[in-house]
């Protein structure tokens, strides 16, 4: 572990508002549970960050990030002696008002497989300030760990590693990432069609989960409803966003479900079934250079404004909060966690507002010489 000191982003909550959070949990009835200990019906855990009032959250103490429970996963599973203050407190604040006087879009948000549903954090806090209300959904037993309004929680199912994959499939996969760059239409849809094969071989098993990852989003944007809804504004739709499998499922999510109405997938390989039909929904899709080869499904049948933003000196976990508490370059990248950051916020902020918000902005991406901006259609 390396003894960089961990750190949050400077600037964060970049909007008017302050942020507030809360959590429940649900228990989606008659849904049997495969994972664990396969017992009981499928249980959901949803976090929600949101624009509070300024003067609502004066004089209160930060939220805490994770839970005893969550911090021990977190320690065991990224190899972290110690969670700091610093790394455990974010600028927002429990359980106060949503703020009144206006209505607000909703995005729904998933992690990773076996992360956990803080792990953007600091990305969600800047579009809750920025004006949205943010769902984060947890997948029980795929996730480190997941907390629950009764108190219990439950940790990644480790059965699951032996399932996730077929026969040989590391060498299949490194041989899809070092194909090249993807540069025109025609390689993309032959990085596609390599894709498909890959994971129809390899990946049976995370292709199906797909579909449960969809049950919960859906299950949890209900209960949202009920809680929320006299604060939502989904005038034009719901807008979907995630990392690694979680933004596979907000690609998978806009292109078959009518109450989404725009995406942005993080660095999410494009598995799961999609019968022949054209995405008409506005969608963005963010990758590091190395996987570009395995996440080309949303820049090919596609009608609606599809943008691709591409993170040189960058790995897949550093597109979460880990970037700032796991200063090990293999697995975060070398790219400087201020500018990732930066351009992280600009593409969800600037996104959502021109087609969730319908502001009239232009996605346009910021000048660097290490993240690309192409639109695609």
């Amino acid at each position: 572990m390396s003894k960089e000191k961990a750190f949050a982003p400077k600037n964060y909550v970049v909007g008017k508002y302050a942020v507030g959070t809360s959590c429940f949990s649900i228990v989606d009835i008659g849904r049997k549970e495969v994972l664990g200990d396969g017992e009981g019906d499928r249980k959901i855990s949803v976090l929600m960050y949101y624009p509070a009032a300024k003067e609502d959250v004066e004089g209160r103490k930060r939220a805490a990030i994770f839970s005893d429970a969550k911090k021990t996963a977190i320690m065991k599973a990224y190899h972290i002696r110690k969670v700091s203050d610093e790394m455990n407190y974010a600028d927002y604040y429990e359980n106060v008002p949503v703020a009144q006087g206006t209505k607000f879009p909703l995005i729904m948000f998933s992690m990773g497989y076996n992360s956990y549903v803080e792990s953007n954090t600091y990305l969600l806090c800047a579009l809750a300030s920025s004006g949205y209300i943010v769902a984060s959904v947890g997948h029980a037993y795929e996730a480190v760990e997941n907390d629950y309004e009764d108190g219990s929680y439950d940790l990644y199912d480790k059965k699951i590693n032996k399932r996730m994959y077929n026969g040989k499939w590391k060498k299949a996969h490194k041989n899809l990432l070092k194909k090249g760059f993807p540069r025109n239409e025609d390689e993309y849809v032959a990085a596609l069609t390599e894709f498909e094969a890959f994971q129809n071989e390899y990946t049976p098993y995370i292709m199906n989960r797909v579909k449960e990852w969809e049950a919960d989003i859906l299950k949890a944007l209900g209960e949202v409803k009920i809680r929320y809804g006299e604060h939502l504004d989904l005038s034009r739709g719901v807008g979907a966003s995630g990392h690694s499998l979680g933004g596979c499922l907000a690609y998978f999510l806009c292109r078959y479900n009518d109450e989404f109405s725009c995406g942005i997938n993080m660095d999410g390989g494009l598995f799961g079934n999609y019968p022949e039909k054209i995405m008409e929904k506005p969608f963005c899709q963010i990758s590091c250079k190395e996987n570009v080869n395995v996440e080309t499904r949303p820049l090919v049948q596609t009608k609606a404004d599809t943008y691709l933003v591409i993170f040189e000196d960058m790995k897949h976990m550093g597109f979460t909060d880990a970037k700032f508490y796991i200063p090990i370059k293999m697995l975060s990248g070398k790219l400087d966690s201020e500018e990732m950051f930066r351009h992280l916020m600009y593409c969800h902020i600037r996104f959502f507002d021109q087609y969730l918000k319908g502001k009239d902005v232009t996605f346009k991406g910021m000048t660097s010489d290490k993240v690309h901006y192409k639109k695609i259609n």
